[in-house]
């Protein structure tokens, strides 16, 4: 096998995390600049994000029994048309036609979910066993650092031309994902083809028999609901009268630089017990969080916010990568789904619960007991036997 397959994959992913990440800034740019209201904002932003929680797991069985480059060209295909006919009706008829985005975005949002579970596939099919690692490290790197560069170059299509060419750049960029895709091996699933119900279910109990997958999962969905709505939620209000706005997007920025540093960390690092060393990697957040609590100053913040993402970043590659070693193939992208649909299902409920606790309990406190529940999690997991058992595929 040759590395070409691979590098395509790799820069079809990096060009459509560049454009996400300006379209996640385009588009409530183009909104507020045409006048649209808060409450506006909020309900075309948060259509995109609904149908994730309702179609991942058909499309975790869809990707399990249809050729997964057929799935992810079809993928890019939509999110390609539906990114351009929000730019078109944004330029032409500002929010006038509230809904129409609303339902544009809602099959953007579909799209994105039916592409999703067949990522984790894709590299199984590509490099051996032993390079899977390497491979995952690789894809983040490039896809990190892609999305570092994303912002700051929205902003630039905002300021110079109309923010919805940074829509219709994000268009570009998945037909460029779809070029890249195309021209990758035939990724047909060895899994049975019977009905739709059937084949959720057998995922279903692949995932409720394997216990190392649904203890991480649960913690990732501890994780999403408290830790992220502290930095994103706490985070801006304790540092409002200390280092102030700038302070914290200096924080931010750090948080990315992090993101690329943790991929790059395990491109030639192939710990023994990736699952284990995965979850003592999180308690890199236990610094951030604590000077964060103390209200400790910028440089130190930003310090730690770095060496929190590279632990955050870094495990990610490894559960990834234990995933595609460790899973049957025929099951991988249903595995995938249940595993993204449990870890973000209880976030919008955990950021309302953490905004409301710290409001009524104080921030300070509220961070001390997210990082006291965070801490005794992430060092009580390593000591579960099926998390142990999980153990580095032979080279």
């Amino acid at each position: 096998m040759t590395a070409s397959p691979v590098r395509r994959y790799v820069l079809g992913s990096s060009v459509s995390a560049f454009g996400n990440q300006m379209a996640a800034v385009a588009l409530p740019v183009a909104l507020l600049w045409h006048g649209a209201s808060a409450a506006a904002l909020g309900v075309v932003l948060g259509a995109a994000i609904l149908p994730k929680t309702v179609f991942l797991l058909a499309g975790g069985v869809i990707s399990d029994r249809l050729d997964r480059r057929g799935v992810l060209i079809l993928g890019d295909l939509l999110m390609a048309a539906t990114q351009v006919a929000s730019a078109l009706l944004l330029w032409h008829s500002g929010t006038r036609h509230l809904h129409l985005l609303v339902i544009l975005q809602i099959g953007y949002g579909c799209a994105n979910a039916l592409a999703v579970p067949a990522l984790i596939g894709v590299l199984p099919q590509l490099v051996p066993v032993e390079g899977l690692q390497r491979a995952n490290a690789v894809l983040r790197t490039a896809m990190n650092t892609a999305s570092v560069l994303g912002p700051p170059a929205a902003a630039g299509f905002a300021a110079l031309l109309r923010p919805e060419w940074a829509l219709l750049a994000n268009a570009v960029t998945f037909l460029v994902s779809a070029v890249a895709v195309a021209g990758l091996p035939k990724l047909s699933s060895p899994a049975e083809r019977t009905s739709m119900t059937r084949e959720l279910v057998a995922g279903w109990a692949v995932f409720r028999r394997t216990t190392w997958v649904w203890l991480m999962v649960g913690s990732f969905a501890i994780y999403q609901a408290t830790v992220l709505p502290v930095v994103f939620v706490i985070g801006p209000m304790v540092t409002q009268d200390g280092i102030g706005a700038g302070g914290w997007a200096a924080v931010l920025t750090a948080r990315s630089i992090g993101a690329v540093l943790g991929g790059a960390l395990l491109l030639r690092w192939r710990p023994r017990r990736p699952v284990t060393l995965a979850c003592a990697l999180l308690l890199l957040d236990l610094p951030f969080l604590i000077g964060l609590s103390a209200g400790l100053g910028v440089v130190t913040l930003v310090l730690a916010s770095v060496v929190a993402t590279v632990g955050l970043l870094a495990a990610d590659t490894l559960w990834e990568s234990a995933l595609q070693e460790n899973v049957d193939p025929a099951y991988i992208s249903r595995i995938s789904s249940y595993d993204w649909m449990g870890s973000v299902l209880f976030a919008p409920l955990g950021y309302l619960a953490v905004g409301t606790v710290a409001a009524a309990a104080g921030t300070t406190a509220t961070v001390v007991a997210i990082t006291v529940l965070h801490g005794v999690i992430h060092l009580l997991l390593p000591l579960a036997r099926p998390i142990t058992a999980v153990q580095r595929a032979s080279s």
